[in-house]
């Protein structure tokens, strides 16, 4: 199924299924108004249903496939016109995590700065830990950035002129656990959305050289939806197409296989990612995970303006980006005005 947090007539998010194509949404079933058994929220819907198995998954199946049917004949009372619907942030998780996957993101951000990919990249999937609190969903204005900073003793605030995307992939995690092999991790995944890390590049270059990571210019703003497609339907990419858009440019197309594997700064018998399976067992050997956390996978490469350097065209108030996913959807985010 794919899963969404919508709305209709100002009333609060409920859990909701879409009908229709990926891109070309044609209903969404209001789950808990066609069978009040089922949660209306999608994180209580999670922490039942997570496994995608047991009585609440196979309850919140067999109803959308009726109204399903029924909308095939005419109408049902709990399907909403996806044009009537509001479609809100999909989850608001427990836990923001964001790993840096892939090979051939951080060797051409690197070459943009003059260095090569560290031996430590191959060592562990890296990550930081996200804001949870400062996630937007689809159609969502993110406010720009704006820090101070104290230069020759005195405070001022600076407007950040390098705001940027990243297009992720983002994995919903549907059940916790510790110590988890990678042959089991599937099993923890409830599904996939997309992954915005909108990225103040200016305050995060000033932030490592700390030696404190990137979070200062990372966890300001965060974009997810627009549903989330449960594993069952699709667990992992390969021939998806990857396409970023500004302001209707595009910036990005490509496979996902191709953007991945056959990438120029990727060369044979290298890594080229750290996949999800990986992520679970590295990571859930020294914590337990949680139902609810959302992790992104990282830049897919090409996903985003710090790859290219000095050409990079960063991001203004007003502009709109659109990051589409073959089999998810869209998400699309304005840059609010400068307060």
């Amino acid at each position: 199924m794919r899963l969404v947090s919508f709305s209709r007539g100002g009333a609060n998010p409920r859990l909701g299924a879409v009908v229709g194509p990926w891109n070309d949404w044609q209903w969404i079933v209001d789950l808990h108004d066609a069978n009040p058994q089922v949660p209306a929220d999608m994180m209580a819907f999670i922490d039942m249903a997570g496994s995608l198995s047991g009585d609440a998954w196979e309850r919140a199946r067999r109803t959308f496939e009726s109204v399903e049917r029924e909308l095939r004949r005419g109408k049902n009372p709990a399907a909403v016109p996806a044009s009537q619907a509001r479609v809100h942030l999909p989850i608001r998780p427990r836990l923001l995590r964001d790993f840096l996957a892939f090979r051939g993101h951080v060797a051409r951000t690197r070459a943009a700065m003059g260095t090569v990919v560290p031996p430590e990249w191959d060592a562990i999937p890296a990550y930081y830990n996200g804001n949870h609190l400062n996630v937007v969903g689809p159609g969502e204005a993110v406010t720009p950035m704006q820090y101070s900073i104290i230069e020759k003793g005195q405070s001022r605030v600076v407007q950040s002129r390098r705001l940027d995307y990243e297009a992720e992939v983002g994995y919903v995690l549907g059940r916790g656990g510790w110590r988890i092999p990678a042959s089991e991790a599937m099993a923890h995944l409830f599904g996939l959305t997309i992954f915005n890390d909108f990225s103040a590049r200016d305050m995060q270059v000033t932030a490592v050289r700390t030696g404190m990571g990137p979070t200062p210019g990372k966890d300001w703003a965060n974009g997810l939806g627009p549903c989330i497609v449960t594993r069952d339907e699709l667990a992992e990419l390969d021939e998806q197409a990857i396409v970023v858009r500004v302001n209707g440019e595009e910036r990005l197309r490509g496979r996902y296989r191709d953007l991945v594997y056959n990438h120029p700064f990727v060369h044979q018998g290298e890594r080229a990612l750290w996949s999800f399976p990986e992520m679970v067992e590295n990571l859930s050997r020294f914590q337990p995970i949680q139902a609810g956390e959302v992790w992104g996978s990282g830049t897919i490469p090409g996903g985003c303006e710090f790859e290219k350097g000095d050409k990079g065209q960063y991001l203004n108030p007003g502009d709109r980006v659109e990051i589409e996913i073959e089999g998810i959807g869209v998400l699309a985010n304005a840059i609010g005005p400068a307060r």
